[in-house]
């Protein structure tokens, strides 16, 4: 699941303080619902930790990059896999970019341990992306998520999807452009 070598010299080269147009879509659309606690899976560098952190109490998990130390009393960071780590008492698990990192067994195991009453907001690349291969750079492995995969995956698991759309736009990076899908969701049983 996790190419520690790659994240690793990916966060000590790259240093992106704000936070993703992901993060702050999903701080909007979340603004002035009932969240008190997230659960930021695959945080990286915290650039989203950060955020998030300015309004609610957040747990940011990652067992692959350089885990930053937080003095904030809203924020802690974990060194744990975010895919089996337990997410109970949590109202949002957050996950930008770690689902098309993991296989589909762990996508599996991922959506079950998030309890029953919580959300969870994914953005991930989308497999119709033409431009996407399946190898970033020239080790980096990713697992592209095909919508209706994806959709059944929830949907069979106890989630209703609450917001679903699959689009260029979402995460602009110097010259790329991917297609990405984001999902708003919440396990009702």
């Amino acid at each position: 699941m996790c190419d520690t070598d790659y994240w690793n010299t990916f966060y000590e080269t790259k240093h992106v303080s704000s936070p993703s147009e992901f993060c702050t879509f999903v701080m909007e659309y979340f603004g002035g619902k009932d969240i008190k606690k997230v659960m930021d899976c695959g945080c990286g560098n915290g650039r989203d930790s950060y955020t998030l952190a300015h309004s609610y109490n957040v747990c940011a998990v990652d067992n692959c990059g350089l885990i930053p130390l937080s003095s904030d009393d809203n924020l802690s960071f974990v060194n744990e896999d975010f895919v089996t780590i337990d997410k109970s008492g949590y109202d949002m698990v957050y996950s930008r970019f770690t689902f098309h990192s993991i296989t589909n067994q762990q996508q599996y195991e991922f959506i079950n341990t998030i309890p029953i009453g919580c959300n969870l907001a994914i953005e991930t690349h989308s497999m119709t992306d033409d431009d996407t291969d399946f190898v970033h750079g020239t080790t980096h492995y990713r697992n592209l998520t095909d919508l209706k995969y994806v959709t059944q995956l929830l949907i069979s698991n106890g989630f209703e999807i609450i917001y679903m759309k699959e689009d260029k736009n979402f995460a602009k990076y110097k010259d790329e452009n991917p297609v990405c899908i984001r999902l708003i969701c919440k396990r009702i049983n």
